[in-house]
């Protein structure tokens, strides 16, 4: 198989993030900060909200500045997203969901969050608690510092086993093993991409001998979403598709016409890449 690579060491051992037991959580004190990502007031004074990881990944680019020896940096930057949402009015006796109802995830890095919200349409009105600070936007990205009291990203790591062949990836499908992949590509731009997520859907054959992910979602760059200052800003939430053909394909979700001037985040933007994936079975 191509696209799967050997270990480095003998027995094919390798470390992947343990997505079961890794979480992003923020907290928000309003004693210290007041929040900049509500759409109504809280009725808490303090509230811990956690969320686990989807998947991790790291963006690579050289830099454009000099070392010192005359030789380029490389610049690095490590993303986490966290599952998926609704728009909820916490510790509430009713009357939980926002109307409209809205789908919500996070990313982060250490320093930086991406706030991603989907309504029935985009560009739907929905105002930020207070109204001062204008309308809530589909994507709103920003400093931590500013709209937590604190974020965490607690990614621990666990032992796998690196899977070689297609025989070796279709038993650990038909026995359940629970399986990570990694997939590391170049952008057009020219930075270096390398996502890990786990597997959560996946096909195989053991009469023809094939096996194609289709999972999600997972963070990937697209310079098109940049907003000019925020570097996770270019993060688009996405699903992954690869097989032992040597395919590789990521939907990215976009805004995407309906008619009649509207739009709404859709997966639907097609984007094949030249990668090198890697199937791991978490043991």
């Amino acid at each position: 198989m191509s696209d799967i690579v050997a270990g480095s060491s003998a027995d094919n051992r390798v470390t992947v993030t343990d997505f079961y037991r890794s979480f992003v959580r923020f907290r928000i004190d309003l004693n210290i900060t007041q929040p900049r990502t509500v759409s109504q007031p809280p009725p808490f004074t303090l509230n811990n909200a956690r969320f686990p990881l989807e998947c991790f990944c790291r963006v690579s680019a050289s830099g454009a500045m000099a070392a010192g020896d005359g030789q380029t940096t490389a610049a690095s930057a490590e993303y986490v997203l966290g599952a998926s949402c609704k728009a909820e009015q916490v510790h509430v006796r009713q009357d939980i969901w926002h109307d409209p109802a809205a789908d919500m995830c996070l990313a982060a890095s250490q320093d930086e969050f991406l706030v991603i919200k989907s309504w029935d349409r985009n560009n739907r009105g929905v105002m930020l608690s207070p109204p001062t600070l204008g309308p809530q936007p589909e994507r709103q990205a920003g400093k931590c510092r500013d709209a937590f009291t604190n974020l965490l990203i607690d990614r621990r790591e666990t032992a796998g086993q690196l899977l070689t062949s297609t025989e070796e990836i279709v038993s650990a499908v038909l026995n359940n093993r629970p399986i990570v992949s990694q997939t590391e590509y170049v952008t057009a731009e020219g930075s270096q991409v390398f996502i890990e997520y786990p597997v959560k859907v996946i096909n195989a054959s053991e009469r023809e001998m094939f096996y194609q992910v289709d999972t999600g979602p997972v963070l990937v760059p697209d310079r098109s979403a940049f907003d000019g200052v925020h570097a996770i800003s270019e993060m688009r939430l996405a699903f992954i598709a690869h097989n032992t053909l040597g395919c590789t394909e990521l939907l990215l979700n976009v805004p995407t016409p309906i008619g009649h001037e509207l739009s709404v985040n859709h997966y639907s933007k097609v984007l094949k890449v030249k990668a090198v994936n890697r199937m791991i079975a978490v043991l």
